[in-house]
């Protein structure tokens, strides 16, 4: 009995980030059926790049509405059965640094004490 390698489903790995020199939200990889994707769920334009063609997203759109359609689109990806890397400030279900003990509090059950705060001692008197 002779075992060969397993065969994976593995379609083209896509990132989507933000260009820190223009403010871009753009979507790299992936095949035309991400492509698709990305146009459909996202509102991803086509543009030619120095290696090939990528997606972004229209210009001047403000941030929250960039954040939202970068999350719809990798979410769509995923579910379509792509490898994606959504960058961490574009994720609109990320709880920014700002929440973090929101967040903490929330999943913290009602009944344990608040986190790094001394407890009161009672002292008595006799």
């Amino acid at each position: 009995m002779t075992q060969s390698e397993p065969d994976f489903w593995v379609l083209e790995y896509v990132t989507i980030t933000k260009d820190p020199r223009t403010d871009l939200v753009v979507a790299i990889g992936g095949t035309e059926k991400a492509a698709d994707i990305l146009q459909r769920t996202g509102g991803f334009l086509s543009a030619p790049g120095p290696r090939g063609d990528y997606h972004r997203l229209p210009h001047g759109l403000p941030v929250e509405p960039q954040r939202l359609r970068a999350t719809t689109a990798s979410h769509a990806l995923l579910a379509a059965g792509h490898s994606v890397h959504l960058d961490p400030a574009l994720n609109m279900l990320a709880t920014p640094d700002g929440e973090r003990d929101a967040a903490l509090r929330y999943q913290r059950p009602a009944t344990a004490p608040p986190p790094n705060r001394a407890q009161p001692s009672v002292s008595r008197r006799r």
